[in-house]
Formats: C-alpha cells, sequence, structure tokens
C-alpha cells in the first residue's frame, strides 16, 4: 500500500492576475510562499519517503519548501505539469470568456471534453496523470509519497483515483493553491481517498 499525499502549489502570478498559466513558468507571490510555509508546517509529521513534483517553478519550489522538514529525494516528473493551454496561456481570464465563449464554456461547465486552441485535451491530461501515479505508486510500495502538482491536472488524478473515467472530472474540485489530497492506493484494489481539497492550514494565510 502506498499513501500519496498530493498537494497543488502555491500562489503564483498567474493566480493572483488572473491570466491562464499552463505551462508558463509563473513567479510565485508572497501570498504563495507564506502558503508553503504553511502547507510545509502542516506535512512536518509525516513520514514522507519520497517526494515527486512537475518541471514548473510554482510546483518546485512548494515541493522543496515541504522537503525542508523530510529531506528526501525530490524527482522531477513532466507528467505533473499543467495543461498545455495553447494560445490560451498568458492571456486573462476575461479575454479568454469574451473571445472563445464555446471553449470557455466547456472549461467551465463540460471539462471532460475541453481542449484549447494549439492546446492539449483533457483527455490527454487525464491520461498522463493516470500513467504517472500508477508508475509512481508501483515503484513505492509500503512508502507515504508527496506529489506536487497542479490544478487541473490534479483534477484529473482525483478523478481517476476515484475509480472515475475523464467523463466525470467535472465532479472533482479544482482547490485552492496548496490544498491537500491524501489516498491510499495498491495499484489492484480501489484506492482510498483519506482527504480531499483540505485548507484548513492556509485560515492565517493572507
Amino acid at each position: 500500500m502506498t499513501k500519496l499525499i498530493i498537494v497543488r502549489h502555491c500562489q503564483a502570478l498567474g493566480n493572483l492576475e488572473r491570466f491562464f498559466q499552463g505551462r508558463i513558468d509563473s513567479d510565485i507571490t508572497q501570498t504563495g510562499r507564506a502558503q508553503i510555509g504553511a502547507v510545509a508546517e502542516l506535512l512536518s509529521a509525516e513520514p514522507i519517503d519520497i517526494m515527486y513534483t512537475s518541471t514548473l517553478k510554482r510546483a518546485r519550489l512548494t515541493a522543496e519548501g515541504i522537503n525542508v522538514y523530510h529531506e528526501v529525494p525530490l524527482l522531477i516528473d513532466e507528467r505533473l505539469s499543467e495543461i498545455n493551454a495553447g494560445s490560451w496561456e498568458g492571456m486573462l481570464i476575461t479575454e479568454i470568456e469574451k473571445n472563445y465563449p464555446d471553449e470557455f464554456h466547456n472549461w467551465r461547465e463540460e471539462p471532460a471534453v475541453f481542449r484549447a486552441p494549439e492546446g492539449e485535451s483533457m483527455s490527454e491530461v487525464y491520461d498522463r496523470m493516470k500513467a504517472a501515479v500508477d508508475d509512481i505508486i508501483k515503484a513505492n510500495d509500503g512508502k507515504t509519497v508527496c506529489i506536487v502538482s497542479h490544478g487541473c491536472a490534479i483534477k484529473c488524478l482525483m478523478c481517476y483515483l476515484h475509480g472515475w473515467t475523464v467523463e466525470n472530472v467535472g465532479n472533482i474540485p479544482i482547490g485552492t493553491n496548496t490544498s491537500v489530497n491524501v489516498v491510499k492506493a495498491d495499484g489492484i484494489n480501489p484506492p482510498e481517498i483519506i482527504m480531499e481539497t483540505y485548507t484548513d492550514h492556509l485560515a492565517s494565510v493572507r
């Protein structure tokens, strides 16, 4: 059995300024740094054996902050990166809503069929996140693993861990920055969801 602690990255400029980040390697904000401190303290007593993070700075810095308390191997896996949003990347959300009403509707209301212009489909994100977590579970039997990733990517991952196909991804909320999910899985039996989009550690973060 593998225990997965799945953390969304801290606040980055795209979250603050309301533009679509996708694969843009945005800097983190002052609030983001405070969020890293809060989630790191929350997880400080967890017996984490290994950590995985996406290639993007906002996830990597979050993972490094958590790892201050653990000093365990930190592996980078490109499959854990955020959705590639193509021509939407760097655009303000308000501009996207105005200029791409049909695609924006799908993003908000029918995410299973979403694909941004020149970007990655939701089903492609689901498939790579599924492959990544299956490999992580297989490689870390009996261990506690911390995975730091992104909102849309974690949405797909949690959909899979619930035992659902991508058609059900709309039932999974996007947790706020540094929200925490905890799942136990062995790669054979249905995973056990212990905690989902936990944010109590952020109560004092401004």
